[in-house]
């Protein structure tokens, strides 16, 4: 579909036609590149679409386009027939991915070390631990969805089994608590975005990680190991591109980079840009620097092994070698030059 700033790139690309012929030699001597975000263009992929807007993957020599997926199966099919180069995914969806079709995914830098994901209940009725689910309602985002499956990895770690807890669709919105004070649920596990925006209005929320229970890597750009194997300097020149836009996103104001993204891609939630910042904030925090800023877009070994061993154990997904899931080869090239 074309959209106004389409229209506008093929004004330019006519205006270079007509001013010169060096300026077409040079937009073409940039290297097509399809990138895709697991979900639209929510502000939690801002570092892939100020990788776009800020010039970073332009001045690696790319001419980049970046998709909003509408969900991690689909970024992971269009990955996988060839479609787009990288996509951003959960360490969980690909270790499941690898497991059912041993699919050739490597994840190659992680962003998000800790989980997205937290247990939220009432401060005058808290659920502290996963032993204080026996019995209880959890509210879930979907049926069979990644929370419900954390949800089961939670259980089987302390002991309990999937009947033991009652299940309801919440969803992931600030809207679930309402259903814990309305006594429907107990508690509900949901997004940091939502734990966020509870913070703000002031909510009495007792919370809590998933990973206490099941710690793995939370969110990572991840390719094929034939790009890999094929596209070396390609994969170095993407990892840098990205690695200076986590790099500006961390040092610089949240705002003015927000609103360069929100004019090439439709960010929704812009008119609360003070949540939208808020939740990045702590993100960057509680998130990506959770194993130190000597980790940032790493793969943490510890994590993959924990992750597959939860899996595993929990009757999810069987990957055999964990270490065949990630590589840090090309984090360590850009962070040597």
């Amino acid at each position: 579909m074309t959209n106004r700033r389409d229209f506008l790139k093929g004004g330019i690309a006519l205006g270079a036609a007509v001013t010169g012929f060096p300026a077409i030699v040079t937009a073409q001597a940039r290297e097509p590149l399809t990138i895709m975000t697991p979900f639209g263009f929510i502000s939690d992929f801002i570092e892939m679409m100020n990788c776009v807007s800020g010039g970073h993957l332009a001045k690696e020599g790319f001419d980049a386009k970046l998709l909003g997926g509408q969900g991690t199966a689909q970024a992971t099919q269009q990955l996988i027939a060839g479609q787009v180069q990288f996509i951003r995914s959960a360490s969980i969806d690909q270790i499941r991915a690898v497991a059912a079709s041993s699919a050739p995914l490597v994840c190659f830098s992680t962003l998000y070390q800790a989980s997205t994901f937290n247990m939220v209940s009432l401060k005058d009725k808290p659920i502290r631990s996963a032993e204080d689910l026996k019995g209880k309602t959890v509210g879930v985002v979907s049926v069979g969805g990644t929370t419900e499956i954390f949800l089961d990895l939670m259980l089987n770690k302390v002991g309990l089994k999937k009947e033991d807890v009652k299940r309801e669709v919440t969803g992931n919105s600030p809207g679930a608590l309402q259903l814990v004070e309305q006594g429907r649920v107990d508690c509900f596990i949901a997004s940091i975005q939502v734990v966020v925006t509870l913070r703000r209005m002031n909510e009495a929320i007792e919370v809590w990680s998933t990973d206490r229970y099941a710690p793995m890597p939370s969110q990572g750009y991840v390719t094929t190991q034939a790009i890999i194997d094929q596209k070396p300097e390609m994969m170095t020149r993407f990892m840098r591109a990205m690695k200076n836009s986590v790099d500006e996103i961390m040092t610089q104001p949240l705002k003015p980079i927000i609103e360069r993204a929100a004019k090439d891609f439709d960010i929704p939630g812009l008119k609360d840009m003070d949540t939208l910042i808020a939740v990045n904030e702590t993100s960057r925090k509680e998130l990506w620097l959770s194993e130190g800023p000597e980790n940032l877009l790493r793969n943490v070994p510890k994590l993959w092994t924990a992750g597959v061993e939860a899996l595993r154990s929990g009757g999810v997904a069987d990957v055999k070698n964990a270490e065949s899931l990630y590589t840090n080869r090309f984090v360590d090239a850009v962070i040597r030059t």
